[in-house]
């Protein structure tokens, strides 16, 4: 059995009658049978990504979750399309660490050749870019745009939410020439099944791609490389 540690890096208020328990049963529908998922929010922080701000203040919570939780795990996922903390996680833990957006970037390089990605908000886009540049795939990023539906917004009426990415997917498609598209935020997850139905074209989720990223890497038995970009901090320089 393989346990992957999976953090939603904002604070959920409703975790264990609401989103919480929706998000551990996705997971549970798309893990292996020989996975256990276990799932954590930081308690402090956010309520959504949507900002390099939104980002910081999330990163001492990601942290400690990673701190208190994930001894015992054979990988860690970062649940949220901007990747934040992946770097100083990686940093601090001997297992492998996965990111929705570059796990899910590196899915769409194998099943076509321009991707695009469509999320939220009008920072989407540049965001986006800047991801795909620190990866080296911006040559391979055909568009990237947000819809005017925030985060927080997108269970709220989720037929309305699939039509908006549908349209814009759609855009990037014919204008730009993707040929895969790739879902924005994790929380776009419950219409995923809806927008690919509806699309040409194959559409990645992130959740999910992140999750089986972590599920190969550690039956695989990968990890970080231990010098260079991910060498571990010197934690004794912490000054309270």
């Amino acid at each position: 059995m393989r346990t992957v540690l999976v953090i939603q890096p904002v604070v959920m208020r409703a975790w264990e009658a609401g989103d919480g328990q929706e998000l551990v049963r996705y997971l549970d529908r798309v893990k292996g049978p020989t996975t256990v998922v276990e799932t954590v929010a930081i308690t402090l922080g956010p309520a959504s990504i949507e900002t390099f701000y939104d980002e910081a203040l999330a990163l001492p919570g990601i942290l400690r979750a990673v701190e208190q939780h994930g001894a015992d795990c054979d990988a860690v996922v970062i649940n949220c399309f901007a990747d934040p903390g992946i770097v100083a996680v990686r940093q601090i833990v001997e297992v492998p660490v996965v990111g929705a957006a570059e796990a899910s970037m590196a899915l769409a390089l194998q099943l076509g050749h321009r991707f695009a990605v469509v999320s939220t908000g009008e920072s989407a886009g540049p965001w986006i870019e800047l991801q795909a540049r620190a990866m080296g795939v911006e040559s391979r990023l055909a568009g990237a745009v947000g819809i005017a539906i925030p985060v927080l917004g997108l269970g709220t009426d989720p037929d309305e939410t699939a039509r908006a990415l549908i349209l814009a997917a759609n855009d990037l498609i014919e204008t730009k020439g993707a040929n895969v598209i790739v879902l924005g935020c994790t929380g776009m997850a419950p219409v995923a099944e809806v927008v690919r139905t509806a699309l040409p074209v194959p559409v990645v989720e992130p959740m999910a791609a992140a999750l089986k990223t972590a599920e190969i890497l550690a039956e695989l038995g990968l990890r970080h490389a231990r010098s260079g970009l991910y060498v571990p901090p010197d934690k004794t320089k912490f000054i309270d």
